[in-house]
């Protein structure tokens, strides 16, 4: 094929890894069984907060947890390895006969969890309905001008131009029945390693295996999810051996649970950002000046110090190191909170100015002390802060009416490069999938060039070029204040084996029992 080459490259480029993690040593509910009374092929996970939505649910929100969770349900075409890395899932190989054109072939015999066969239409069905019933992964199609099915088992994909990471796109782009997106059907079955078994929403849910999966059975048969909303409560629970995994521990737990011979701690930086989204449609942040006031009166240094011990790493953009994209030359502007109260008063808020921050209290690690720190701060300038922690769902639903001029806020990349954040982000909404997440409204015409340019480049050193510069355009407009890199941390029994992914995501399927 005449453009093998430029396809070998966007392969590359979807397997840019990014920050490793590093494996080291609702209120509560009644009372869990002890260990010894649960059967050995059972899993049990203390959830933080709920999933927003089981795919394909109204209100399964574009949230990488989510997503995670899913994965376990549901598979595209291609799926991520351990490392970010693109690797065969529903397809078994794919090809480019030109540099807009992908050709995958699935893999003979697979089956729907309810054990109907999975075909070409069904490929098509689930991935032309992405786009047209907006659903929460309609982002990964952006490029995509055409879905058909060429044979029972081939399916041709054509972009509206060279699109280098159409690859690394397509984990997100789940594939169900036709009969059942028809039906509505919610959860559809999935072709994932297992299947939902029971929800009582904001409580609990249970996964099963699926007979029909096409790998390797779970160790696992069963794995029962509880939501449990009180930090030392999940904490207890693990020590006890009544649970065998906890997410979002934070760097204080992480220590102590580190000192216990019968837990083990995957941390890392992870990619997840943290920002505060300004709006630069509403007063008082539609002016420039005052964008720049609360950026220079922010102590990134002291927020960290006294939200999480000072253990995090500081951010100054919208993506992590090491993915591409990342401008290495962005600075920080220096705290400077007598400029910032000059630049409020030449804004005309000399007597100061009131602002409500809108933000999750169980979403991020540390959310709800990161609102409260940034208002202590502000106050400093003149700014009285109202606090409005909400939950995740609550929250979410409220950006998407785009009733936030103020906001904190987190984007974490698993594509490995910065596209992912600035298409979504920053791009004008056009009406379709970009700027799909444009909760600040940002909208100027020379970014937008950029990031299209970026999106149509034919090479990566090109792409890279025209992402840095998009960034440095992010960090002139200053619609987002990025704060810290999100500390990502799990617990987990000893008794578990499980390498969890580099973006932390609760995909179990190859969790067992440690021998």
């Amino acid at each position: 094929m005449r453009f093998r080459p430029a396809f070998r490259r966007a392969r590359a480029w979807a397997r840019v890894a990014v920050l490793p993690l590093a494996l080291a040593g609702c209120a509560p509910g009644t009372p869990e069984p002890t260990a010894a009374k649960r059967p050995a092929d059972t899993l049990r996970v203390a959830l933080r907060a709920d999933v927003t939505g089981f795919f394909p649910s109204a209100t399964m929100a574009n949230e990488g947890f989510s997503f995670g969770v899913n994965f376990n349900l549901f598979e595209g075409l291609v799926a991520f390895d351990r490392q970010l890395r693109i690797e065969p899932a529903l397809a078994e190989r794919w090809e480019t006969p030109d540099d807009r054109t992908f050709v995958f072939t699935l893999r003979p015999g697979l089956k729907f969890s309810d054990g109907t066969p999975l075909t070409a239409a069904d490929v098509v069905a689930s991935l032309r309905a992405a786009t047209a019933r907006r659903w929460a992964n309609r982002e990964a199609f952006q490029a995509v001008t055409s879905v058909e099915a060429l044979d029972e088992r081939r399916v041709e994909l054509r972009t509206r131009s060279p699109y280098l990471v159409l690859l690394s796109r397509l984990p997100r782009g789940f594939v169900v029945p036709a009969s059942a997106i028809e039906r509505g059907t919610v959860p559809p079955p999935g072709t994932g390693p297992y299947v939902l078994a029971s929800r009582e929403p904001g409580r609990r849910f249970t996964f099963e295996r699926n007979p029909h999966y096409r790998g390797a059975q779970p160790a696992f048969a069963r794995i029962e999810f509880e939501i449990v909303a009180d930090d030392a409560e999940r904490e207890r629970r693990l020590r006890a051996g009544e649970v065998d995994l906890i997410n979002d521990v934070d760097p204080a737990a992480g220590r102590r649970l580190r000192l216990d011979p019968a837990v083990r701690v995957a941390a890392g930086a992870g990619t997840r950002v943290l920002f505060l989204g300004l709006s630069a449609k509403v007063k008082p942040f539609s002016d420039p000046r005052v964008r720049e006031a609360f950026d220079r009166a922010i102590d990134r240094g002291e927020l960290a110090r006294r939200v999480y011990g000072g253990e995090i790493e500081l951010a100054n953009q919208v993506v992590s190191r090491g993915i591409v994209g990342f401008d290495p030359d962005i600075v920080v502007p220096a705290v400077d909170r007598e400029r910032a109260r000059a630049l409020l008063a030449a804004a005309g808020f000399a007597a100061g100015l009131e602002v409500t921050l809108d933000g999750s209290n169980n979403r991020y690690v540390g959310d709800s002390a990161i609102l409260v720190e940034v208002a202590r701060q502000l106050a400093l300038v003149g700014v009285r802060v109202k606090v409005n922690a909400a939950d995740k769902a609550e929250f979410f639903a409220r950006l998407d009416r785009r009733e936030s001029p103020f906001h904190l806020l987190g984007w974490s990349v698993e594509t490995g490069e910065a596209g992912d954040a600035l298409e979504y982000l920053f791009r004008t909404p056009d009406g379709g999938v970009l700027g799909t997440e444009n909760t600040t409204g940002v909208s100027d015409a020379e970014l937008d060039r950029l990031i299209d340019e970026a999106s149509r480049a034919t090479t990566i050193e090109a792409r890279t070029t025209l992402l840095m510069k998009a960034m440095r355009r992010v960090a002139t407009l200053r619609p987002a204040i990025p704060l810290v890199v999100q500390p990502e941390a799990m617990a987990l029994s000893a008794r578990i084996a499980w390498e969890p992914p580099l973006g932390n995501a609760l995909q179990l399927a190859t969790a067992r029992p440690a021998r």
